[in-house]
């Protein structure tokens, strides 16, 4: 959406979040200031609110809305919305987790040779049946819009661990890459294929011509915080995220 930069406090026109996710959102309204900041995406029926900055401040922009039911929010860890507020919002705790995004090729690591381009049409199902085992609580898939790319690694004739990449941004401030959906097979964990994927890919973002690239993770993820962090990653925001009470998996 182009003109979310006109209307966002400038503080939050280089924020990595904002620029990259505004490619995905038709309407947004914003609220807030350069100290803190709220959006409402989606227009005023059931809206997916998104905070960014202070904690407390945030607390106060969610709790002074004058809104129904809500789609999704997430606010900054700290923040704690009133219990009556995140009812009348028809939400329930889901989740917390990270934001992280870096703009440094990675080292070389070992199995990154290994690490092939995926089809999205041929390979499509194959790669499903793989994070069917290796991340069934993932909303991506190789025929979701925004689709750059899936890669992949083979063991045993069949994908053992895959990744996907979506574009982000918007015109005139450069698109990044957002992956999703890494996921490798139990018995191939700790063979160091997650890290291989994630390098090769990251790599691949940043050699054709993306800004950033950037990915969530679950908090509780130390071994996957490791990770990206001996890639070059770096936490740009704590989240805390509320659901609808049915959801079991967060929105796509």
């Amino acid at each position: 959406m182009a003109d979310l930069l006109e209307v966002l406090p400038p503080r939050w026109r280089q924020d990595r979040i904002l620029l990259g996710d505004r490619v995905r959102w038709d309407a947004v309204e914003v609220v807030g200031d350069d100290d803190a900041v709220l959006l409402l995406v989606g227009g005023p029926d059931r809206p997916s609110l998104l905070g960014r900055g202070d904690p407390d401040l945030v607390e106060r922009l969610v709790d002074g809305l004058d809104v129904g039911p809500a789609r999704w929010m997430s606010v900054p860890r700290g923040a704690h919305p009133s219990a009556e507020t995140v009812a009348r919002l028809g939400l329930v705790p889901f989740s917390t987790w990270e934001w992280l995004s870096t703009d440094v090729v990675p080292p070389a690591v070992d199995g990154e040779g290994a690490v092939r381009a995926l089809d999205l049409d041929a390979d499509a199902e194959a790669i499903r049946a793989c994070l069917r085992e290796a991340n069934p609580g993932t909303s991506a898939d190789p025929a979701g819009p925004h689709e750059i790319g899936w890669w992949g690694v083979e063991a045993d004739g069949v994908l053992g661990g895959v990744v996907g990449v979506v574009e982000r941004g918007g015109p005139g401030d450069g698109r990044s890459w957002h992956l999703h959906g890494l996921g490798v097979r139990p018995r191939l964990r700790g063979t160091g294929t997650g890290t291989a994927l994630t390098a090769a890919v990251v790599r691949a973002a940043l050699t054709a011509g993306a800004s950033w690239v950037s990915l969530g993770m679950y908090a509780q993820n130390d071994t996957a915080r490791r990770l990206y962090r001996r890639l070059g990653f770096r936490i740009d925001a704590e989240f805390r995220s509320f659901a609808p009470p049915e959801a079991d998996r967060p929105p796509g």
